[in-house]
């Protein structure tokens, strides 16, 4: 195994600062990319990319394929189809978080503007061909949604009209755009020696194209509904449990065709990012499962997964990040060492027990070690809201007084993990105010935190550059400025 040790930025497209109110693959993302390589990190890890309702949710989207639209920069549809800049002035959205509604509209209204200038090029047909896999279901899927509501179960034959065609056609040339941009910029990040980092989640919502196109891989009844749900099991955060909505597969079905899904799956992701996070990986060993009907998931049932046939299977697949928090069994830890992949420390997590993983003294080299992750407070939040009794022992483990974030970091750099990821408002030491997420919770906070212009001028990326070099994760010289 290579011994050299890395460090990188969490930091989602959607809190980059644009003109439009949310990030996208356009100017800002090249000008991220460059502060990234200045500072020495190797990786920029970002989360799902698919469509979302209005929350913004990036773990609930209607398809493990697919892009929102959301993410489409307007200056670089400008620049490509030669548009005059006017017409996208009114699409300039200077809101302190994220309106994902208001984002949505615009960028939809964007891409119409610039859909009256396409025409169908060479690169256009290879894109098709390459993504052939799923992007006509996917466009087909749109569509349909749009005209005939979004229980797939009421389509009917899906026979199109001529205004659903043209609706068709339309959501090709979206994806074309989103993925032609995303490409782009994974080739700039790669030239300046940065690997994207991109996130799978286990599991995808019931109303999405995969479950519409493929019901014979989840467990439905014959009506294609669902009986069971997945979730968590009971635990000291939720007496209950938790139901998630999301529908089990069908592994018995799914092995039956040697889990070509999932081939396809990990074979698009690698065509647009160098390393895959996979969201929740003990659920390929055992899923908490509880009936659709019941009230919550306290009377639910461990459903044993596919475990290592599954990643026997797999023929084309980019780098894997196992993220194994939460209850993780002996089970789990055998099936992610005998594909070596690395397990995930949280320096949030290090209070507990001398057997706790996420201890300092616990910490490993085939680790990747986080500040925090996007369902954590940030690092001066979680401190801050510490008892006087919780904030010695972590002075006490991290030896330092009163630490502040970039105190915080350097020991986490320190750290012997092979990986280090820390979010960005970890860089700029902000509060409570800038957690991305709370979990298990819907409210409008949840996903739309974002760096403003002003913010991004502060962090200090010659500080970052200087320790990360002075851990050994770079192996050049980092020269800032």
């Amino acid at each position: 195994m290579d011994r050299k040790k890395h460090s990188g930025i969490l930091c989602h497209i959607t809190c980059l600062p644009t003109s439009y109110g949310i990030g996208d693959f356009g100017p800002q993302a090249y000008a991220f990319i460059d502060d990234l390589a200045r500072a020495g990190q190797t990786y920029w890890q970002i989360l799902p990319i698919g469509n979302t309702d209005d929350s913004g949710c990036p773990y609930a989207t209607d398809s493990a394929f697919g892009c929102a639209d959301y993410y489409v920069s307007p200056d670089l549809l400008i620049k490509e189809y030669e548009i005059d800049p006017a017409l996208y002035h009114k699409f300039i959205l200077n809101t302190e978080r994220v309106d994902f509604k208001r984002a949505k509209e615009n960028k939809r209204e964007a891409l119409k503007i610039a859909y009256e200038k396409f025409l169908p090029s060479s690169s256009f047909h290879q894109f098709l061909k390459d993504e052939k896999d799923w992007v006509m279901d996917y466009a087909m899927f749109r569509a349909l949604g749009e005209t005939r509501g979004h229980d797939f179960r009421t389509w009917g034959r899906p026979e199109l009209t001529s205004e659903e065609q043209k609706l068709m056609d339309f959501h090709l040339f979206c994806q074309f755009s989103c993925f032609s941009q995303l490409s782009e910029l994974k080739k700039y990040a790669n030239s300046k020696n940065v690997k994207l980092v991109g996130d799978l989640p286990i599991f995808v919502s019931y109303n999405s194209m995969d479950v519409w196109k493929n019901p014979q891989e989840f467990y439905l009844n014959d009506k294609l509904e669902m009986e069971y749900e997945t979730g968590a099991a009971p635990d000291a955060f939720s007496k209950t449990g938790q139901k998630w909505g999301t529908p089990i597969y069908n592994w018995k079905a799914q092995k039956a065709d040697n889990f070509e899904w999932w081939n396809k799956r990990l074979s698009f992701l690698k065509r647009y990012f160098d390393v895959i996070r996979i969201d929740h990986f003990r659920g390929f060993v055992a899923t908490w499962i509880s009936k659709v009907s019941a009230p919550d998931a306290s009377e639910g049932q461990w459903y044993e997964g596919p475990g290592e046939e599954l990643f026997k299977s797999l023929r084309d697949c980019p780098e894997i990040i196992a993220e194994d928090l939460g209850y993780i069994t002996p089970e789990v830890e055998k099936l992610r060492e005998t594909f070596n992949f690395p397990s995930m420390r949280v320096l949030e997590f290090m209070l507990g027990g001398a057997n706790n993983p996420h201890r300092l003294t616990n910490y490993e080299f085939n680790t990747v070690a986080y500040t925090g992750t996007h369902d954590c407070d940030t690092l001066m939040g979680w401190y801050k809201s510490l008892s006087k009794e919780d904030k010695q022992r972590v002075e006490h483990d991290l030896q330092i007084e009163r630490p502040n974030h970039w105190e915080m970091i350097q020991v986490l750099m320190s750290a012997p993990s092979r990986i280090v990821f820390i979010q960005i408002q970890d860089l700029l030491g902000l509060g409570s105010e800038a957690r991305f997420n709370y979990p298990g919770t819907v409210q409008p906070k949840n996903w739309s935190w974002k760096l403003e212009f002003k913010d991004e001028r502060r962090i200090d990326w010659q500080k970052l550059g200087m320790i990360t070099t002075e851990n050994d994760r770079v192996e050049r010289k980092v020269v800032c400025g």
